[in-house]
Parts: structure tokens; C-alpha cells; sequence
């Protein structure tokens, strides 16, 4: 609860928290933790789907497994190219949408108040799996050599060569920052915002005028209960647009003309 209480300090909130030194931090936790939460959750969700339909839950997850599949996977790499791809994206849905729910969880679930995508190397570290697994589909799909020299664009005259692939190659890096830089400010952004509420509520507290505190403390607990349902929204439509642009970015690169 101390890490929740401190979050007068904003800056101290967002960052990462060292638990035992260098080895293992908050961020870790919460990345050991989703990953735990995703093997043993689809693992029983698997079993009691071999048993008969998934009723509940199990029901839910499915639903989510089939809507993931048809309107992001098939829909930008088609069912053929997209069933190699398709467990790819459903581990980067669920990843980043658990770590995104996760981090707005109270104490004790979330004894310390941060979540993991608020950190720039987790955002990164996502965006790199997603660059890498764009080049590899370029190269296997237009061989290693024919996949660099036709990042031009076909129609493009001989002499803008010099200038356009360039620029091209320097998009392939622009992509992922993107990614990073999206995922990572827009849960930062949110958790911002409560902690700045959460420090507001302890402040009012040490007001003289008793209405006037208490008027603030309604105001605010309000306010804050809004930005967390609005950051639950949040944290689906970023694993949504994380996940739709890493897919489009795959098609492009597997595409007869990228």
C-alpha cells in the first residue's frame, strides 16, 4: 500500500522499483507474473475446451482467441499466410493487454502500483520481436538479397534510387520506434494521471476548511475512478493497435510489391 500512497511523487511512481538490486525489479515481477498468468490460463482453457465448450471465462478467452484471429490476423495476412503468424499475434495481444490490466490493478494484486508497458525497454523489447519477425518474412518471401533491393517502391525512376531507398530503410527502423513510443506514453500518460489523484486525495487531507477538502477529496476520487475505467479502454485499444500494426507491417513485407 506504501507504493500507492506515494505516489505524490509522480516520477518516483512511474519508474521502475529495484527489489533485489540489478537482478530483479518491479517490471521483472510483473513480466513474470503475466507470463505465468498466460501459461497456466490458456493451458486450463485448452483442456476444458478439448472437454466440451467453453462455458464462463474459458468462453471469454475463446470469443477473444477467434476475434484476434478473424479481424487482425486473417484480416491483413489472410487465412493462408496468417496461420503461420497467428499464435505470434495472439502472444503479443494477450501480453500486452494482461501487463496493460495488470498495471491498473489495486493493492495487494499489484503491491506496486507500475505496469510494465510504462517501461521503455518492455515497449522495445516487443517492437524488436516485431522488426525482426517483419525482416525475416521479407527475406523468406522474396529471398534475402531481392527483399533489400525491392524496398523501392516499383515505378520509381533509376535516377531517385540514390534518394527513395534511403529513406525506405530508414522507415523500417521508424516503424518499431513507433510502436515503442506509442505503447510505452500512452499507458505512462494514464498512470500519471492517477497518481497525480491519488497524491491530490492525501493533500486535501491537511486542508483547514473541512467542506472544502471534502469537496475536493469527492471531486477527485470521481475523477480518478473515471480515468480508470477510461484507462481499461486504454489498455484494450493499445494491445489492439500494437497488434494490428505489427500485422500490417508483416503483410507489407510479404507482399508481391512493398
Amino acid at each position: 500500500m506504501t507504493a500507492l500512497l506515494a505516489a505524490g511523487d509522480v516520477v518516483s511512481h512511474l519508474v521502475d522499483q529495484p527489489l533485489f538490486g540489478r537482478w530483479l525489479t518491479a517490471h521483472h515481477a510483473l513480466l513474470g507474473a503475466v507470463s505465468a498468468v498466460m501459461i497456466v490460463g490458456f493451458t486450463l482453457v485448452a483442456r476444458r475446451a478439448r472437454a466440451g465448450a467453453p462455458v464462463g471465462l474459458g468462453g471469454l478467452v475463446e470469443m477473444s482467441l477467434v476475434w484476434v484471429r478473424d479481424e487482425i490476423v486473417y484480416h491483413w495476412l489472410g487465412e493462408h499466410g496468417g496461420r503461420r503468424y497467428l499464435y505470434f499475434f495472439w502472444t503479443v495481444f494477450f501480453f500486452i493487454l494482461l501487463s496493460n490490466l495488470l498495471g491498473l490493478l489495486p493493492f495487494p494484486f499489484n503491491p506496486w502500483g507500475r505496469t510494465a508497458t510504462g517501461n521503455l525497454m518492455v515497449t522495445g523489447g516487443l517492437a524488436v520481436v516485431t522488426f525482426v519477425t517483419v525482416q525475416v518474412t521479407g527475406m523468406r518471401t522474396h529471398g534475402a538479397a531481392g527483399y533489400w533491393i525491392h524496398l523501392v517502391p516499383a515505378g520509381v525512376p533509376w535516377w531517385l534510387w540514390p534518394i527513395v531507398w534511403p529513406i525506405e530503410f530508414f522507415g523500417l527502423f521508424v516503424k518499431p520506434f513507433a510502436l515503442t513510443i506509442r505503447l510505452f506514453a500512452n499507458m505512462t500518460a494514464g498512470h500519471a494521471i492517477l497518481a497525480v489523484l491519488v497524491g491530490f486525495l492525501i493533500g486535501v487531507r491537511h486542508y483547514g476548511n473541512v467542506v472544502v477538502g471534502g469537496a475536493a477529496s469527492v471531486a477527485s476520487l470521481a475523477f480518478m475512478l473515471f480515468i480508470m475505467l477510461f484507462e481499461t479502454l486504454v489498455a484494450l485499444i493499445q494491445a489492439y493497435i500494437f497488434t494490428t500494426l505489427s500485422a500490417i507491417f508483416v503483410s507489407l513485407a510479404a507482399a508481391k510489391e512493398h
